[in-house]
């Protein structure tokens, strides 16, 4: 994400902060031997988490696509092509 957006930015990499918080709050009830459901309950929080996450960043760098594009003089239809092929060869 580029540095157009600060405010996004700043929440983004809050998510991320959290999310690491969460995935190390997962290996500490493992490595403590915490019941089970405890443990599927945290890594379904931490699941959710990243896919809010996923789509702020997702939506964010869409909106950077069309706007660099538009600065560059390119056709937007370009643009929203190269982003979908981007979301189709991306694992999410």
């Amino acid at each position: 994400m580029g540095t157009n957006n600060e405010e996004a930015k700043k929440k983004v990499v809050n998510r991320l902060s959290r999310l690491e918080g969460q995935i190390r709050a997962v290996r500490r009830m493992i490595e403590g031997g915490e019941e089970c459901e405890d443990i599927v309950t945290q890594l379904s929080a931490t699941h959710s988490a990243l896919e809010g996450a996923t789509k702020l960043i997702v939506a964010n760098f869409f909106m950077e696509c069309l706007s660099e594009s538009q600065q560059k003089g390119e056709n937007q239809q370009e643009a929203v092509d190269r982003f979908i092929s981007l979301l189709l060869n991306t694992r999410m």
